[in-house]
């Protein structure tokens, strides 16, 4: 591909320099070789040893490995977590998609194709990096420099540090631990494509032509699908280099909305617009501030920094690249710097763009001080590079240290979350489970059971349950309290059994207020290593209830304290002197219900409500309605015995963004032939 660096006469547009001398390529391949051989050679366990991070999400993304099937593919229901919700609302699917065809490829556990596309993907960043600042540079020396130095170092750590100020961690192994021990593998395999995608961008503004336009639509589709933060990275790093290249930005602000339009066209089914919603719901259900009013003035003070880093860069350098490294490095940086100086955020999760600001901060410093580097003594050269490689080489083995200590190989099976889980699944078949922290997070990676907990908070479809999650936690301020509270909730939402984590688990989290607020109210099922399953009594096991109409819960609680409407609900629940009704599952995507009503009375189905759910009785059609909780209540419209079916196909909204991301793929697959055809009819001309 053609590659971009400024010419002498115009420092702001990039220039076409194909001509690329095989020393430069010598050089870029010996660099780009010894990147790869460095952090693999770092992170080389990954490959091999079988660990079990269970303080992390490692077990969610293998569960929707093992457990997502053709889910991928078509709408389906996923009923492992919180009362069940989309599989598309699940997780972003191309680290659980990779894991699973890997796994099937090889043969290997679910678990080391995760770790193994981890090893790729810490790889992947710092040569990424370095291709995007030697193409733009053409100074692979300088951009080899750039990649070591974000292979080796955390100068966030310096700059807002995770924990206590110290100077030594700016030599922390952060990303490794980061990634291989914590949840970051799909946030940073989207942040790998991107200095790709800033290189294709920059190609189509120069060159407008239909494989570059192609190939910048498919890696930022491939961002989303990643991760959440893919789109937001690429729409940072756009408008960095739109800046940059201001000659002509009303036209690249074209080009980019067009190609990011497409770009979301094919990845929609897995990011439609109500889920842009529920992570936006998400974002202020407690867990962190959310955008908030204080959210207008952290706009405000990176809008006017921007404006002051406008002025003043050109007086610094005239070179478009270096500009749009201090452009990338400001926007990046000051996600996390207001968050943690001002504790003000514009953007969901915003300590997690230290990944982002560390990318872009190498790359400033690398070439920032290219052009005093250059003025040195050849002397004076050659100690600065000969004490560079010294403290690389010493990074290498204090990083390769690092790591053979915590990818330590380790037995999944004799973790607390396995014995539980597996436990649970022998010994309550079928039953709505109420599991706590880390147990909840690794479940399913072992069971098929059914989790009252288990999703991902940030793209909860459905608020109240969450909250009712966190009830059962901490329900109220003394322990009689709590239990009464956060019984209602956990009968509300048909859950039969609960597990708690007391201080001397190994559970990691141990989220419960109370941990002994059931003992001697509640039958004990089973304990071990402080961990204790209680059984919640319940007239029927079934997930389907006739209830009064009155006993739907029509308002959604406010607080965890807020139980009336549950309450009532609940007494409804318990009332002998009602129907029972009966629900089983056929399949993932259908649930029969059979019982028997009357006139006045209302069916309750403790599944989340979504409107790809449909419901019939016979060849009658029956509306579902959303209760206060979030669950599916409908009204029968029979007298005595009846049997309803309900199906889920994803819903009107869901169809057709599968309808439209198809039909985008065939508009990509026609544009090659449609602009080969129009070079062919000018030629003619």
């Amino acid at each position: 591909m053609a590659v971009f660096v400024s010419a002498a006469d115009r420092p702001r547009k990039p220039a076409d320099t194909t001509n690329v001398g095989r020393h430069e390529w010598f050089l870029a391949l010996a660099a780009a070789l010894a990147l790869i051989t460095i952090n693999a050679y770092i992170c080389r366990d990954l490959f091999r040893n079988q660990t079990a991070f269970t303080n992390s999400m490692h077990g969610f993304w293998i569960a929707l490995a093992r457990r997502g099937g053709q889910g991928w593919l078509h709408s389906n229901w996923w009923p492992y977590w919180g009362c069940g919700l989309p599989v598309e609302f699940a997780y972003a699917p191309l680290i659980p998609g990779l894991m699973a065809v890997s796994a099937a490829l090889t043969g290997i556990p679910h678990s080391l194709a995760l770790q193994s596309i981890t090893g790729v993907v810490y790889c992947l960043v710092p040569l990424t990096l370095f291709v995007m600042t030697w193409l733009m540079t053409r100074a692979p020396g300088y951009a080899f420099m750039a990649g070591l130095i974000y292979s080796l170092t955390s100068p966030t750590q310096l700059l807002v540090p995770d924990a206590e100020f110290s100077w030594t961690h700016l030599w922390d192994a952060r990303r490794l631990y980061v990634m291989a021990a914590w949840d970051d593998t799909p946030h940073v395999a989207a942040l790998a494509l991107l200095p790709v995608v800033i290189l294709l961008l920059a190609a189509s503004f120069r060159h407008r032509r239909v494989p570059y336009y192609l190939a910048t639509i498919i890696l930022i589709a491939l961002m989303a699908a990643a991760s959440e933060f893919g789109p937001i990275d690429a729409a940072m790093g756009s408008i960095c280099l739109i800046v940059a290249l201001c000659e002509e930005w009303r036209r690249n602000v074209v080009i980019t909305l067009v190609l990011g339009a497409f770009a979301y066209g094919l990845v929609v089914p897995f990011l439609p617009p109500s889920q842009l919603t529920a992570i936006g719901g998400a974002a202020a259900n407690g867990r962190e501030p959310g955008f908030a009013i204080g959210s207008f003035t952290a706009l405000a003070l990176a809008a006017a920094g921007w404006v002051l880093l406008g002025q003043y860069l050109p007086r610094w350098t005239k070179d478009w690249r270096l500009q749009f490294f201090a452009y990338f490095a400001y926007l990046t940086g000051s996600v996390p710097l207001l968050a943690a100086y001002l504790h003000r955020q514009f953007l969901p999760q915003p300590g997690r763009y230290k990944f982002e600001m560390e990318l872009a901060l190498a790359p400033l410093l690398v070439f920032g001080l290219r052009p005093w580097f250059e003025r040195a003594r050849p002397l004076l050269k050659a100690a600065l590079v000969f004490l560079l490689l010294a403290l690389a080489a010493e990074q290498i083995a204090s990083h390769r240290r690092f790591a053979k200590a915590i990818l330590q190989p380790a037995d999944a099976s004799q973790t607390i979350e396995y014995r539980a889980s597996v436990w649970a699944e022998q010994n309550l078949p079928g039953t709505r489970v109420m599991l706590p922290g880390s147990i909840a997070q690794w479940a399913n990676a072992f069971t098929d059971i059914v989790q009252f907990s288990g999703s991902s908070w940030s793209k909860a479809i459905n608020p109240v349950q969450q909250l009712g999650v966190e009830a059962v936690y901490n329900g109220g301020p003394t322990p009689g309290e709590d239990a009464r509270v956060s019984l209602a909730w956990m009968k509300a939402y048909g859950v039969g059994a609960v597990a708690i984590s007391g201080p001397r688990s190994r559970e990691y989290w141990k989220p419960y207020a109370h941990p002994a607020k059931f003992e001697g109210t509640l039958p004990l099922l089973w304990s071990s290593e402080d961990v204790t399953f209680y059984g919640v009594p319940r007239r029927t096991e079934s997930l389907a209830h006739v209830v009064p109409r009155e006993a739907i819960v029509t308002r959604a609680p406010k607080s965890a304290a807020d139980t009336a409407e549950i309450q009532r609900y609940v007494e409804a629940l318990d009332d002998r002197g009602l129907p029972a009704a009966g629900a089983w599952w056929d399949g993932s995507n259908r649930l029969m219900v059979r019982t028997t009503a009357d006139e006045g009375q209302t069916i309750s189905i403790q599944v989340s409500w979504h409107p790809g759910w449909h419901a019939r009785a016979g060849a009658r059609k029956i509306p579902l309605r959303r209760d206060g909780l979030g669950l599916i209540w409908l009204d029968p419209g029979c007298r005595g015995p009846c049997e309803i079916e309900l199906n889920y196909d994803g819903g009107g909204e869901l169809r057709l963004s599968h309808y439209l991301s198809f039909g985008v793929m065939l508009a990509l697959l026609a544009a090659p032939f449609a602009a080969l055809r129009r070079r062919r009819i000018a030629g003619r001309e």
